[in-house]
């Protein structure tokens, strides 16, 4: 996209829109306000949904009316008002006195972590509360929603595509990996996980989650957050997501890169502060995997980095896929990773610190063996 680094992309494509894509299909990430404009101006073909009924599914308000209507386990209480804040956080508490950090307290619309805050001691809700109430004296709405804290073994991800009529495409289902409520990763289903969905009826909620979309005005790929809880509760839908997301290029890659014997991991790294290169950082991350023989090569295995731009500073990203036979293959190919950061940034994020859910396939699948 032409004006270099930072701001939407779809806004800096329209306004110097490619002479080539005219006539080409157009299959954004999200639907965004400038998505119909980009469009327009550059001649794509688009079918895409209106841009207010896809605000209107993307808030986690609607997806917790919606987990009410459909009886499945897993809902939140909406709060308009400080006051009714204090009290959902008081029931919510109440109800898992035993629990570490028992309350999250959501944004609607917060992505991959930001907007949520675990309510750890009372300070903090007197604290979320006074701000909150600043904001309503200063004539601002609040909706919120409050949810317990819960004792998961696994998190995963539904992936499928709504038609207009809301009939299912379905894609697939990833096994997540969460640092601090924020995507680190997704790789496959643990087989026992696998069988617990399918006697769970699990693609059926998906199927009355499409039809709920399409309801609504939209269509288009959908990511349906789940989770696996200790006790073996199966919570189907924690948060929809209308969009494509990481999960389904997790899927993809699988697709594209995975054979016989061989497993595709996507993976995130946090990376603070900036790449010590002559050139661009990706040329340096790439250039040291293959000195240590971790680069991945077509048909093999290895470490695949995926995206250049998320890598500049001052807060930098790596993504990548792990393409490996075995978990021994896997740690070592993540600790080249580990290696390659801290020579290249003193301050790299360790694997372990940022993606301590980054489990063995044979570990996840024990943990949800024993949820059963």
């Amino acid at each position: 996209a032409p004006g270099g680094p930072g701001g939407c992309v779809e806004r800096r494509l329209a306004a110097a829109p490619p002479g080539d894509l005219a006539g080409r299909a157009l299959a954004p990430y999200a639907v965004l306000p400038q998505t119909a404009d980009l469009a327009a101006r550059c001649g794509l073909r688009a079918d895409l949904p209106d841009v207010c009924a896809v605000r209107r599914v993307s808030s986690k308000t609607w997806s917790n009316a919606l987990v009410r209507a459909l009886g499945l386990p897993g809902a939140g209480t909406t709060v308009r008002s400080v006051a009714e804040l204090h009290t959902a956080v008081a029931e919510t508490g109440a109800a898992a006195p035993l629990a570490e950090d028992p309350v999250l307290v959501k944004d609607p619309y917060g992505v991959s972590g930001r907007g949520t805050v675990a309510v750890s001691s009372p300070g903090v809700l007197r604290t979320l509360a006074r701000v909150l109430a600043r904001q309503t004296d200063r004539g601002a709405d609040l909706e919120l929603l409050v949810q317990a804290r819960y004792d998961r073994v696994a998190d995963f991800s539904a992936h499928f595509e709504v038609a207009r009529g809301g009939a299912v495409r379905w894609r697939g289902a990833r096994l997540m990996e969460n640092a601090a409520f924020r995507y680190a990763g997704s790789r496959s289903l643990p087989a026992s996980l696998e069988r617990r969905l399918a006697d769970g009826g699990y693609r059926e909620v998906m199927e009355g989650v499409g039809a709920a979309l399409a309801a609504e005005g939209y269509w288009g790929p959908v990511c349906v957050d789940s989770m696996l809880l200790r006790d073996g509760t199966l919570v189907p839908v924690l948060e929809i997501n209308p969009r494509m997301s990481m999960g389904l290029l997790s899927l993809l890659h699988a697709e594209r890169l995975a054979g016989p014997g061989v497993a595709a991991r996507l993976a995130v790294r946090a990376v603070r502060g900036p790449v010590r290169a002559a050139g661009h950082p990706v040329d340096a991350v790439i250039e040291a995997l293959a000195d240590r023989g971790a680069l991945y090569r077509a048909g093999g295995t290895g470490v695949l980095p995926l995206a250049a731009g998320p890598l500049l500073p001052p807060r930098g990203r790596l993504y990548y896929a792990v393409l490996s036979r075995d978990a021994e293959q896997e740690r070592l190919l993540d600790w080249a990773v580990d290696r390659v950061l801290d020579r290249l940034v003193n301050q790299a994020v360790p694997a372990a610190r940022a993606a301590p859910a980054a489990r063995s396939a044979g570990r996840a699948a024990g943990e949800v063996a024993r949820a059963r």
